[in-house]
């Protein structure tokens, strides 16, 4: 039985493998150039830096289906002694893939060499010892010294702050202060600077710029108001702003009475004498503020004549250095309210204006020994008579030495003749204004006058107007007047030679 008719047993077929001339050894040929171009490529392992966190390169898509299929086509056709040359083969193969295709995950970087220190020399490990404690003592000590004065600059500040804040606290809220009491007077257009000075002059702050600091925080500088008042150190600043304000109980007065009569620069004069506001801040103010009274609607501000009349003869309570328009329009309303309905109609009643009634009222007030105001009204109406004795002249002398730059005891023919229009000798009627400011009592006799005949009136011997319907009983009463001053004039020298 030949080779071929053999039997092989059951379940195995013969396998026909080829032999190894018939091997393609081609494939192998492709494969060692696909190593040798990836040799090529990358170089060997240590010329090849190492990628971090990159994955291996797989081989080329064609190239490791063309190395599986000769694998595959040597196993199923070579026998046995090839599959193991092959093996060896492929063992080969393995090893070139881990020698010269797989990448290292890493590789380290090689460090610099440490070059060890030189040996100290004897002489320093002697000196060494003794070198290194002293430099910790020095570092130790001045850390200490430094310690130290921040400590006591922290220490000092803090002295020194809490020092200041209580004297700073004391002084504020008026606390272990020394009992006194004085008047302060505090003067207009003064500033809250100005005005914290005076206060430590007068001992009742002791730190000014804290005191004017308070004023502007609390936004409270602009309630201090010019005038005089009675402070004292238990105030506190804040009870010292109040106490300067307006309307403040601290506030000093001055009570002053305003005589019947008084003029207008009279009543400055004495205002200002009794400390209640100067000449000039009444002459500033009648001349610059307003007064919102309808009987002073049309006047013309020549002078401080212009209020002529209307500040009112009375007893009031002023503001010691208080305010100059406040005191004069105090006078203004008191008159206000003493001209009221009443007189305005009976004014109108007589056919005269409430200006016109004042101008009267105010010759009344010159003119009157002080019990006679009616009589004296009858006579002046009676002279506005242009039909009467003296052809509508009043001929009162008070009118002229109101005209005067200072009033005399008696006029002189020249004083007659003066150009003025306050002159009722020259001029008819009534002067341009009134010529003082009266009283209640001259202005109800303007109102309200006797009906007489008078014309004339003289001041006798006995203290006392003597009224006459002519003037011949006027020249009569005259003579008689001056016959008595006369004969008394003489017995009082012979009494004297005796």
């Amino acid at each position: 039985m030949s080779d071929t008719e053999k039997k092989l047993p059951v379940g195995q077929e013969e396998v026909n493998r080829p032999g190894r001339e018939e091997i393609d050894w081609s494939l192998y040929g492709r494969a060692a150039e696909a190593i040798r171009s990836q040799i090529a490529q990358y170089g060997t392992a240590e010329d090849q830096p190492a990628p971090v966190d990159e994955p291996l390169k797989a081989p080329r898509t064609g190239e490791s289906e063309a190395r599986k299929t000769a694998e595959e086509q040597t196993e199923a056709a070579a026998p046995a002694s090839a599959v193991s040359a092959n093996s060896d083969r492929m063992s080969k193969w393995s090893e070139y893939q881990k020698t010269y295709y797989t990448r290292p995950a890493s590789v380290p970087t090689p460090e610099p060499p440490v070059t060890p220190p030189d040996p100290p020399a004897e002489d320093s490990k002697e000196d060494e010892p003794e070198e290194q404690p002293r430099r910790r003592s020095t570092g130790t000590g001045i850390t200490v010294l430094v310690a130290i004065l921040y400590a006591v600059s922290v220490l000092a500040i803090a002295f020194v702050t809490a020092t200041l804040g209580w004297r700073w606290a004391n002084d504020m809220l008026a606390l272990n202060k020394q009992e006194l009491s004085v008047s302060v007077t505090i003067k207009s257009g003064e500033t809250i600077h100005e005005v914290a000075e005076k206060l430590e002059d007068y001992g009742l702050v002791e730190n000014p710029f804290l005191f004017e600091l308070f004023a502007a925080v609390t936004n409270k500088a602009d309630n201090i108001t010019s005038g005089t008042y009675k402070l004292n150190t238990n105030m506190d600043f804040n009870a010292l702003i109040n106490n300067m304000s307006n309307n403040s109980a601290a506030r000093e007065e001055v009570e002053i009475t305003i005589p019947e009569g008084f003029t207008v620069q009279e009543i400055f004069e004495l205002l200002e004498i009794k400390g209640a506001c100067t000449v000039e801040q009444l002459t500033q103010s009648a001349m610059n503020d307003e007064f919102a009274y309808s009987f002073l609607s049309g006047l013309e501000r020549k002078d401080i004549n212009w209020l002529e009349g209307y500040l009112f003869p009375d007893t009031y309570k002023f503001y010691k250095d208080g305010d100059a328009k406040v005191a004069l329009s105090k006078m203004l309303y008191n008159y206000s309210t003493k001209f009221d309905s009443e007189c305005k109609t009976r004014a109108e009643r007589l056919g005269y204006s409430q200006r016109e009634i004042m101008i009267v009222a105010s010759i009344i007030e010159k003119e009157t020994d002080g019990s006679d105001q009616e009589n004296i009204a009858s006579v002046i109406y009676n002279r506005l008579q242009t039909s009467g004795e003296t052809a509508g002249r009043l001929q009162m002398d008070s009118t002229i030495q109101y005209g005067l730059a200072e009033r005399k005891e008696t006029l002189t023919e020249a004083d007659l003749k003066l150009e003025s229009p306050y002159n009722t000798y020259l001029y008819t009627g009534l002067p341009v204004g009134p010529i003082c400011n009266p009283g209640m009592e001259s202005i109800q006799a303007a109102l309200y006058p006797n009906s007489t005949d008078y014309y004339f009136f003289m001041l006798g011997n006995d203290n006392t107007h003597h009224f006459f319907s002519t003037y011949s009983e006027f020249l009569d009463f005259r003579d008689s007047v001056q016959a008595e001053q006369e004969g008394g004039e003489e017995e009082g020298a012979e009494q004297t030679n005796e």
